[in-house]
């Protein structure tokens, strides 16, 4: 599946949960658990270190505390 995360659109990620950062060597591994279709769902990517930066950035409001 591929996904287009921006800030145009409905938001396919409404909650966001247990935000994690990796270092996988030569990129990064970024985790978390996310609700989809009512089902808390995990998402692991592997992202150079650049494009986690911009995703952690984006995910960050949705995060619960």
């Amino acid at each position: 599946m591929t996904v287009k995360i921006d800030t145009q659109g409905r938001n396919i990620f409404p909650a966001v949960e247990k935000l994690d950062v990796r270092d996988a060597g030569r990129n990064v591994e970024l985790i978390f658990a996310t609700d989809i279709d009512g089902e808390l769902t995990p998402v692991s990517l592997h992202l150079s270190y650049g494009q986690a930066n911009d995703l952690a950035i984006l995910l960050d409001p949705f995060r619960k505390v």
